[in-house]
């Protein structure tokens, strides 16, 4: 177990850091490989040009980091606050990555953006992910399930085979984003009709009133 990062090593592999206060500061060129994050505040913290590899931050704080140049593979995160976070700027944002990246699951995801990323069997369950970007982003076979999507942007999204059930308080499109075999439940996929120039009437009112 380890409590402090040393700011004179630039490589961590099998270490867990549990309660780490980093809070606002600046970690450049690290590489963390298999290391598990219990607690840690990282609220308002500068990764740049860092790389982490199957790593787990579990109940952290993430909040507004910056992920300037940094690179995810197989990286999972649990039950933590990852909000106001511009994704692009990671190498995500490059077009170059392949691997799955990242996984979330019961996380606080507000305010940040994922716009024109490669997002291909991700997984965001159980998410809280108000007014997050999801514009020009690959969705495909991604799972959202059970996630608060309000006021989350999506506009020519691919959301083909993409996992919506249970998911609620979404707004999507049908005209403005790929939907093939993507997955919803009642009642909300309801609100994708709301999108369409349509009118939607009760026949039982109409047959009472005849």
């Amino acid at each position: 177990m380890m409590e402090m990062l040393d700011p004179e090593q630039d490589e961590f592999c099998d270490l867990e850091f549990k309660k780490l206060e980093a809070r606002e500061t600046r970690f450049q060129g690290k590489f963390f490989n298999r290391c598990t994050f219990i607690k840690c505040n990282f609220n308002g913290t500068v990764f740049q040009n860092c790389r982490f590899r199957d790593c787990v931050f579990k109940n952290c704080d993430l909040s507004l980091v910056n992920l300037k140049g940094s690179s995810f593979s197989n990286t999972s995160f649990e039950d933590s606050i990852l909000i106001g976070i511009d994704w692009t700027l990671s190498s995500w944002g490059t077009g170059k990555i392949f691997f799955k990246q990242v996984d979330f699951s019961g996380c606080v995801l507000n305010y940040s953006s994922f716009m024109g990323l490669t997002l291909k069997k991700v997984t965001m369950k159980k998410c809280i992910a108000h007014e997050v970007g999801f514009q020009d982003s690959d969705l495909t076979q991604a799972n959202l399930t059970l996630s608060d999507l309000k006021d989350s942007r999506f506009a020519h999204t691919n959301l083909t085979e993409t996992d919506l059930r249970g998911a609620r308080d979404y707004q999507i499109d049908p005209t403005q984003n790929t939907l093939k075999k993507t997955r919803f439940s009642m009642p909300e996929v309801m609100s994708l009709l709301y999108c369409l120039d349509i009118e939607i009437a009760d026949i039982s009112e109409e047959r009472e009133s005849a």
